[in-house]
């Protein structure tokens, strides 16, 4: 019985036929218990294909023998994790250091108060009232930078695009007052109207509209709220003494193959034509899954070497990544990375996070490198320009009217 081979392509080679990258990127889209059903399907769909050893693994439970086997238990469903909002902001709270232990309460109450949206739906002063106005203003910042951003905002989904678009070095002018005054008549596309009242042009107004469809309104409802819907990480990394390892939790999945019978027939002249489709079939569908497959190992490692610092030091230490930069480490399109983030998960040391959560905005970042950077000069008064100078030797490129908008936030 041979076993296909199928090679681990590159996702942007121009042979592969449309038809073909569509539903490879359709496979690569789905987590780890989808494609253990769209594998028992196609075993049972066509006669050609076969899955090396018992082919019931994939409806069984774990016996004794496996009970030891992390992967085995992730693929069951054992140790799936429901993602939660204010768990994943707990653990990044958490992570926090040089923080005025006032904060760090006042902050971890308004966390557990948030409702689905992100949001506080009573006033902060009511939930932390032993708390003065600074303490709070201070909590509610901390966690409004935190992934997902927007987050702990108590005046409704415009405060949040407000505290989003104040994190971010790139947005346009006059965004702010689009968004408190003017929101109902840009999606009106009442540019003109708008372009007036600010003494701006209308391109500029379509250009604030662009930006803010970048915003998340409702920043909350990115993690999953149904209680009885359940993630599946498709990756784990652990580490220890200073050593990373990533694992694929997908490693238990069978090996599949064209099936003995089949195999006889694939050189004989009387093989017939429905046979022989069975047989392109299965090829077809072992090469697509050695792709996604091959995909995925890539994104693996490549975030582990990306991300170094987080997975050894933690959530502070998350560095600013685009998901280009990244599609073009791993020799993918951008819009190959775009469907991992969106779909994959990873266990971390630190906690549950989505695959998305390693593409921070450069805001983030960027103000924590600023804090620490100040932190480091005590006693020192550097001007804008030279903290600029600073971020650029650390490789981060910002305007001094850029620095000069984060330190304001500090």
């Amino acid at each position: 019985m041979q076993q296909i081979q199928a090679p681990v392509l590159a996702l942007g080679q121009k042979q592969i036929m449309a038809p073909q990258m569509r539903e490879m990127m359709r496979l690569l889209a789905m987590p780890v218990l989808e494609i253990k059903e769209e594998i028992q399907k196609a075993l049972e769909t066509n006669p050609a294909l076969e899955a090396e050893g018992n082919t019931d693994i994939l409806l069984s439970q774990p016996g004794p023998s496996s009970a030891g086997s992390r992967t085995q238990e992730v693929l069951e469903g054992t140790a799936a994790q429901k993602e939660n909002l204010k768990e994943h902001l707990l653990v990044q709270l958490g992570m926090q250091k040089n923080i005025d232990q006032k904060v760090l309460d006042a902050a971890e109450i308004l966390v557990q108060s948030l409702n689905n949206d992100g949001f506080l739906d009573s006033p902060p002063q009511n939930l932390v009232p032993e708390a003065d106005d600074k303490t709070l203003e201070k909590a509610m910042e901390l966690v409004q930078m935190m992934d997902p951003q927007g987050t702990c905002v108590y005046g409704g989904y415009k405060e949040s695009l407000l505290v989003q678009a104040s994190l971010r070095p790139d947005t346009p002018e006059h965004t702010d007052t689009v968004i408190a005054e003017y929101l109902e008549a840009l999606g009106k596309e009442k540019y003109k109207e708008i372009a007036a009242a600010l003494h701006t042009t209308e391109t500029q107004v379509q250009e604030i509209k662009k930006f803010i469809r970048t915003l998340n309104p409702f920043p909350g409802r990115t993690f999953n709220t149904q209680p009885d819907q359940t993630v599946v990480p498709s990756f784990t990394v652990t580490a220890e003494d200073g050593e990373i390892s990533v694992d694929m939790n997908e490693e238990a999945l069978p090996v599949l193959k064209i099936s003995s019978a089949y195999e006889k027939l694939r050189n004989s002249p009387e093989i017939d034509s429905g046979s022989r489709k069975f047989i392109q079939d299965a090829e077809d569908f072992i090469r697509k899954l050695a792709m996604r497959k091959g995909a995925l190992e890539r994104a693996g490692k490549e975030i582990v070497k990306s991300q170094e610092e987080f997975f050894l030091k933690g959530p502070k230490y998350l560095k600013p990544l685009t998901q280009r930069e990244f599609a073009k480490k791993i020799d993918v399109s951008e819009s190959t990375v775009s469907r991992i983030a969106n779909s994959k998960f990873v266990q971390t040391d630190w906690g549950f996070y989505p695959f998305s959560y390693f593409f921070p905005s450069q805001g983030a970042s960027a103000l924590e490198t600023i804090k620490e950077i100040i932190e480091s000069h005590k006693g020192q008064h550097l001007s804008d320009q030279q903290i600029s100078d600073l971020l650029k030797e650390r490789g981060v490129e910002m305007a001094r009217r850029t620095v000069s908008k984060y330190r304001r936030q500090l």
